[in-house]
């Protein structure tokens, strides 16, 4: 795991939020992954914004960015796929899952191009097939394939960043794309796209809140971890009694037609909910590791059951 410095923390993005600069002078505060979309953005309307201790929000690239920071203990708390705490765990990194966010089985699909002559799932041997490398989108393409006897040798994988995908749909570099949420709506509805027959509702993980083990020995992070944990809880039962006001502000952080999120929220199978976790938790993210070993992505088999804690539970089940 290489060293994660302070300095490219900041380098990266790691911002301290403006309302709290002068707390951070007077004491350590908590560090918390931001990104659009998520819990944090929609804290203050669903009343939960004024916390009593000081935040440091990290506006860093996700993925392994966020794991080096927290492996480092230059990060408190985060929220992520399965898949990236799979890759800490063969690293023995001292990463930690303490809370699981029920993912969306429709959230994750694949998108065609209407010209690519793809009219069922053997249709794309040959295809280029886009993804983003370690995240759902490659655990849903990997059921995907072999669930219908294929793999990734018989398709041409393209890697490549969301956005970037976009644009290489839009401008026919790829055939087609697994994108989750609203990214798959605008290649859907915007970009000539088509959900591919037989692909909804195929299962592509939970979401996990992590944290390191430095933190949870500390009594006053700790602490604040808990509170940071019900607040994020309150929020997403907010956003289900409130989807109006969620799509409202989605669409003022990214620009994307409040209607797509309106469309998204009325497609979910279920509603974002935060858990405490629990036995399935763990065996859906061992079913991950065992995946991306058996695709030969990871050099050895990983047990994921160490990087979960259960320090939580009861208070998320309160």
């Amino acid at each position: 795991m290489p060293n994660f410095s302070r300095r490219r923390l900041l380098q990266a993005g790691l911002l301290l939020g403006a309302g709290h600069r002068m707390a951070w002078a007077a004491e350590p505060a908590l560090r918390v992954w931001r990104y659009k979309g998520l819990a944090s953005s929609f804290m203050d309307l669903a009343g939960q914004g004024d916390l009593p201790y000081p935040v440091q929000w990290a506006d860093i690239a996700g993925g392994s960015i966020v794991i080096e920071a927290l492996a480092s203990d230059h990060l408190d708390y985060a929220y992520m796929s399965e898949i990236p705490p799979v890759f800490a765990a063969a690293s023995k990194a001292p990463i930690k899952l303490i809370a699981v966010v029920k993912g969306d089985a429709n959230e994750t699909r694949l998108v065609v191009r209407k010209d690519a002559g793809i009219a069922q799932v053997s249709d794309l041997k040959g295809k280029r097939v886009s993804f983003v490398r370690g995240t759902n989108t490659q655990c849903y393409l990997l059921n995907l394939l072999a669930h219908h006897g294929l793999s990734l040798a018989d398709v041409v994988p393209v890697p490549m960043p969301m956005q970037d995908a976009l644009f290489a749909f839009r401008s026919g570099h790829i055939d087609a794309l697994v994108a989750g949420g609203i990214s798959g709506l605008q290649v859907e509805t915007l970009m000539d796209g088509q959900l591919l027959p037989g692909t909804e509702g195929l299962y592509a993980g939970n979401y996990l809140i992590a944290t390191n083990e430095a933190a949870l020995a500390d009594p006053l992070r700790r602490a604040r971890i808990a509170d940071y944990l019900q607040r994020e809880r309150a929020t997403w039962a907010w956003v289900q009694n409130h989807p109006d006001a969620w799509a409202t502000r989605s669409a003022k952080l990214t620009g994307i037609d409040r209607q797509l999120y309106l469309q998204q929220f009325q497609r979910r199978s279920q509603p974002a909910q935060l858990v405490p976790i629990d036995d399935a938790a763990i065996a859906s993210q061992q079913q991950v590791a065992d995946l991306f070993y058996a695709n030969q992505l990871l050099r050895q088999a990983v047990d994921v059951r160490p990087l979960w804690r259960d320090d939580f539970h009861h208070l998320l089940n309160s």
